[in-house]
């Protein structure tokens, strides 16, 4: 390996993770501008083409312009005190030397019980101290590869463009009980606006309906594409416990997600992952490790 030539997590030529965002983003300001087109707005090729790259644009800078207000006043992250800076840096160094990447990171303490690690934004990767305490050096170089994998894939630039793009169907959930509620007024009051528009305005019938027919397509759309992201999401984190083997460091995560497991709570029912599961059953990941190990056929 040529001195600081990056070892990529996987090959971009064969994976696109931010392919199912791109076309979510587009296809909903498609629907949007084609409503207000159906409603009588002329919208013109260069206005389409100026409002999608508008929205692609600022979609996947949100990780810039969104990744730190949301640390700022959401986050529950802390700078490392020194034994434990030079621990991380240490164990981080050695894992950044393997992959020949220079690039700088900033390590973060995640204030929970919990034990976890993450990685935020686009040059931070953050562990829980409760995790920080329980992992060896080798361990701890193993999450570390993991995490670093998700920084150099652009993984969180991804997840935010889509968690940016989705930011108003997801701020209109509510509870099931009220959404039914809601599904009947708001068809309800439909029925009455349309037999109101019917009888004295009638060319504003078209407008209501194109309307309504754009909400609930939209609505199919962003519990398809939510879904979708859930199961590119899971495939991510194969992808990154490779790219951990692929440093030489496969060993050490998987003794790490062995006692990650320990701490229990772990959900293993394939309905509940495959609906709701951002990231795979940690079982599942421990046997791919052996298997990438030598440890099992």
């Amino acid at each position: 390996m040529q001195a600081f030539s990056v070892i990529k997590p996987y090959s971009y030529a064969k994976d696109h993770p931010d392919r199912p965002v791109v076309l979510y983003i587009v296809l909903s300001v498609s629907l949007l501008l084609l409503t207000l087109e159906i409603s009588g707005v002329y919208i013109s090729w260069l206005t389409l083409f100026a409002a999608i790259t508008g929205a692609l644009s600022f979609c996947f800078s949100a990780v810039h312009l969104l990744g730190w207000p949301q640390l700022f006043f959401h986050g529950n992250l802390r700078q490392p005190i020194l034994e434990e800076e030079i621990r991380l840096a240490s164990c981080l160094n050695e894992v950044l030397r393997g992959a020949g990447c220079r690039k700088k990171f900033r390590l973060r303490i995640i204030e929970v019980e919990a034990y976890d690690v993450v990685a935020c934004n686009t040059d931070i990767i953050a562990i829980s101290r409760s995790l920080l305490d329980r992992l060896t050096d080798e361990e701890l170089k193993g999450v570390l590869a993991h995490e670093l994998g998700h920084l150099l894939s652009r993984d969180t630039t991804v997840c935010r463009a889509f968690a940016t793009a989705s930011l108003i169907p997801e701020l209109i959930r509510v509870h099931n009980k009220w959404k039914i509620r809601l599904m009947r007024s708001f068809g309800l009051l439909s029925i009455v606006i349309a037999l109101l528009l019917w009888t004295f305005r009638p060319m504003w019938l078209l407008s209501l309906l194109a309307a309504v027919f754009s909400l609930l397509i939209f609505y199919v759309m962003h519990r398809l594409f939510r879904w979708l992201m859930l199961l590119v999401s899971r495939l991510t984190e194969y992808r990154q416990d490779a790219f951990a083997h692929q440093l030489g460091h496969g060993a050490g995560l998987m003794k790490a997600l062995k006692k990650m497991a320990d701490y229990g709570r772990e959900r293993v029912n394939i309905y509940f992952i495959l609906k709701k599961g951002m990231k795979p059953v940690i079982y599942n990941r421990i046997r791919k490790l052996e298997t990438l190990e030598g440890m099992r056929d």
